[in-house]
């Protein structure tokens, strides 16, 4: 299902002349991250260059030696309250490994049997638009324990790049997963003194505005931050959960891939 890219900006900004941007603040949170790519991948071969594509089996992606975390590097950028507003999120995935496997069948110019390794890229791009819902406190040991609900949508860009080659680089084969999608997002937050618990959670019903995504792709994140008192000045730790499938083509072989990224954040929080 396609959506207007006009549909989704209007979504997003419907809630620009609400109260969360009346006095907004920046927050800047560059951030560690430690993520890992799991899954199964598969394409089509020909059995010559004038043959017809041939389907193959799905491939386990430890097969191709990712099957561990990399560090990389991400940033986020919010205007608002603090709790709602607009979010824009980039991160930055070169998940290369030295790790190898052999091959249980064809994998695009990749031959069963073959010992190959995958270097996979990626650039993961979110604009969230979060719009209070409720908000209300209670007490935890004399201390004012206050909860916030929020709902709103998720603009994302996805560039996947999947780079399997064997292992004395002879032979190559790539598979590039893009697209834009549109994402329902919610948000939920318990703060008691000086610490906060989040949780942001988006699911994209198979809403895409063009590329190679389809089905449901959905993304969890749960963080915990501690801000120092009198300064504007927190630190958090985190954990994002992130499905994600696509279907395409490259040079008229189809693949397909069902792919789950996961691993742990660990940022700081700057307030101007």
């Amino acid at each position: 299902m396609r959506t207007p890219a006009a549909v989704l900006l209007l979504g997003l900004t419907t809630g620009c002349t609400s109260m969360v941007l009346a006095e907004p603040k920046l927050l800047v949170s560059p951030y560690y991250a430690l993520y890992q790519i799991r899954g199964k991948v598969s394409m089509q071969s020909r059995a010559t260059p004038t043959s017809a594509p041939e389907d193959n089996t799905p491939q386990d992606l430890r097969t191709f030696g990712q099957d561990h975390h990399k560090d990389d590097v991400g940033v986020r950028v919010d205007l608002g309250d603090g709790f709602a507003g607009l979010r824009l999120d980039y991160l930055k995935l070169d998940l290369h490994t030295s790790k190898r496997g052999i091959l249980d069948d064809d994998w695009g110019l990749l031959l069963q049997d073959d010992v190959v390794r995958m270097d996979v890229e990626a650039d993961d791009l979110r604009l969230t638009w979060i719009e209070p819902i409720t908000k209300f406190s209670t007490s935890l040991r004399e201390q004012p324990l206050t909860f916030q609900v929020g709902a709103g949508g998720t603009l994302a860009h996805r560039d996947y790049a999947l780079r399997g080659k064997t292992d004395d680089g002879l032979r190559t084969q790539d598979a590039e997963l893009r697209g834009d999608l549109v994402f329902a997002a919610a948000r939920a937050r318990a703060t008691w003194r000086d610490f906060a618990f989040d949780v942001d959670y988006a699911i994209c019903p198979q809403l895409t505005l063009g590329g190679d995504w389809e089905d449901v792709q959905q993304d969890l994140e749960l963080r915990a931050s501690y801000t120092v008192p009198l300064r504007d000045l927190t630190f958090f730790a985190g954990y994002r959960y992130s499905r994600m499938s696509a279907t395409g083509h490259e040079h008229e072989l189809r693949y397909d891939a069902d792919l789950l990224i996961d691993g742990y954040q660990l940022g700081v929080v700057l307030t101007f």
